[in-house]
Parts: structure tokens; C-alpha cells; sequence
């Protein structure tokens, strides 16, 4: 009667044990599922912070190119005295799209470049104005993009 009852309680420590080991297992198995998941999570949203900066770096190349585009359009009618009706509008609009993206640096070299389109301005004096936009646009976006990476 001994031996079936030294067997009944190592059967019962037998399966205490394995009931405690399957807790434990299970609550480690959670724990690293949650941290798989909060890496995961970080992940997607770096993810997401890099491909927004991208989309509004490239946004803003864009922009400032219309706006050197339609700049260069009303500076090659004013050499040439050939031009359309519709290029100072688009000019202008393409002005508005600057001011609404910034930063401050290109939207005002964009101003600048403006004015002497619209005015009196020599032509040496339009092209220095050009390649003050071209390079505040080109820091403007190197930074951001210098922001973006860190």
C-alpha cells in the first residue's frame, strides 16, 4: 500500500511540476510576444516618420522647381519680349505654393526673385536673385533631410 501511495504523490509532485513549468513557459512566451510586438510597433512607426518626411521633402522639390520654372518662363519673355498672357499668373501662383511650404529662407528668396521679375530689375540682377532662391531651396531641403536622418 506504501508503494502506491509514494507512487501517487510522485505522480501528483509529477504534475505540479509540469502544471508550474507550463505556467511559467506561458507567461515568458507572453512577455516576449509583447516585446516582439513593441519592436515591431517602433519599427512601423519610424517607418512611417521617414516615408512622411520623404513625401514632404519631395513635395517641396517639386514645388520649388514650378516656381523656377515659371520664373525662368517670365525671364526668358522678358529678354526675348516673347511670351504668354498667362506667365505672371503662373508665376504668381506658383509663388503662393512657396510661401505655403516654407521655410522662411526660400520663401523669401522666392520674394525676392519675385520683385525684381515684376519690377525694373536688370537681368544680372534677376539671375542673382535666381541663384539665391536655387541655393536657399537647396538648404532648406538638405536640411530637413539632415533632420529626417537624425
Amino acid at each position: 500500500m506504501i508503494d502506491w501511495l509514494v507512487a501517487l504523490c510522485a505522480a501528483l509532485i509529477g504534475a505540479g511540476a509540469a502544471l508550474a513549468g507550463s505556467v511559467i513557459s506561458a507567461r515568458s512566451t507572453r512577455a516576449a510576444g509583447e516585446r516582439q510586438a513593441d519592436a515591431a510597433l517602433h519599427t512601423l512607426r519610424l517607418s512611417l516618420a521617414e516615408q512622411r518626411t520623404v513625401r514632404i521633402l519631395d513635395q517641396r522639390r517639386q514645388t520649388y522647381a514650378r516656381f523656377l520654372e515659371a520664373a525662368d518662363t517670365v525671364a526668358v519673355t522678358r529678354r526675348t519680349g516673347e511670351g504668354q498672357p498667362t506667365d505672371l499668373p503662373d508665376l504668381q501662383r506658383a509663388y503662393s505654393t512657396v510661401l505655403l511650404e516654407g521655410p522662411e529662407q526660400p520663401a523669401g528668396a522666392a520674394s525676392a526673385l519675385l520683385d525684381s521679375l515684376r519690377g525694373q530689375a536688370s537681368l544680372d540682377d534677376i539671375d542673382a536673385r535666381r541663384n539665391e532662391f536655387i541655393e536657399s531651396a537647396r538648404s532648406a531641403l538638405s536640411d530637413a533631410a539632415g533632420r529626417a536622418d537624425q
